[in-house]
């Protein structure tokens, strides 16, 4: 009699570790599920969407780039500069798409050029670089996007003068380049020093093309190191951590700020993209470049 119930015990046990088992599946899925769906949502006023309707309304900014640009990881500085009040009149376009290197940029080209806008606002840079950091980065980024050559300084410098000679050459645009972020933010870190390297391609870029430069990557490391206790937090390849800190902003009231902070960041979220700190430091530079052209 014994045995039989501790049969029937056993057997309970298993039954609900079976459930259990079930049940974190189960949540795991839907939880990749709203990352996935919140991360990848492409913006309404993305250039095959504008060119589809109306592109009578004056001045049209274009703002081209990754995830930093695509809004839905991180602070939508596009979507801020879009409700300006200055701006009722702009025509506002967000290209920008999670995981994008410049090679995917060089694909939007037509659509840019077929548009005629009056402002291109460039900021790509971010995976070009994380790609030449580690076999594994680079293989990552080489699945999705089915890439057939390896990701160098050499070919971001050539993609980018590429991007910036065509929009000069068949628009009359005002071409405005962006330094990549940060990554990271411990300025020795061998992945901050990276995007500082980075940083100096796309100047020299600028420079040689004689087109706009900003200097995010170096208003950014300067306003870290004016900072009282910097935690000095690395990048590191954490893509959970990532996910986690995405689920948490749109299932919960914590801003950008907040989930940034509680990761060990100032100006990011997860080492990689702005919080509303740093996109209000991007916000801030492409309002200035627009009110000074007189909009």
């Amino acid at each position: 009699m014994i045995f039989f119930f501790l049969f029937l015990n056993f057997s309970g046990i298993i039954v609900i570790m079976k459930h259990f088992r079930f049940i974190v599946i189960f949540s795991f899925l839907v939880f990749q599920s709203c990352v996935v769906f919140q991360a990848t949502k492409v913006p309404s006023n993305n250039l095959k969407g504008t060119l589809e309707g109306d592109v009578s309304k004056s001045p049209k900014i274009v703002f081209l780039g990754d995830s930093i640009t695509h809004g839905r990881v991180s602070y939508d500085y596009v979507e801020s500069i879009r409700k300006n009040p200055k701006l009722t009149n702009a025509l506002v376009v967000n290209e920008g798409i999670n995981s994008r290197l410049t090679v995917q940029i060089l694909e939007q080209l037509d659509s840019v050029i077929k548009l005629q806008p009056d402002y291109v606002f460039i900021m790509i840079g971010t995976n070009d670089l994380k790609a030449t950091l580690s076999k594994e980065e680079y293989e990552q980024y080489a699945n999705l996007w089915k890439l057939k050559e390896p990701v160098t300084e050499n070919s971001f410098v050539q993609n980018l003068t590429t991007i910036v000679h065509r929009i000069q050459n068949e628009t009359k645009t005002k071409i405005i380049l962006f330094s990549p972020p940060i990554l990271g933010e411990d300025p020795n870190s061998i992945p901050f020093l990276r995007s500082k390297r980075f940083a100096e391609l796309t100047k020299e870029v600028a420079t040689k093309q004689k087109v706009i430069y900003k200097p995010l990557h170096e208003t950014l490391t300067t306003g870290l190191l004016s900072v009282q206790d910097l935690k000095k937090t690395p990048y590191v390849k954490k893509t959970w951590k990532m996910y986690w800190t995405i689920l948490k902003y749109y299932s919960t009231t914590s801003t950008w700020n907040d989930l940034g902070e509680a990761n060990g960041y100032y100006y990011l979220t997860d080492a990689i993209h702005l919080n509303e700190r740093g996109g209000q430091v991007v916000e801030t530079m492409v309002l200035e470049t627009l009110f000074s052209q007189g909009i």
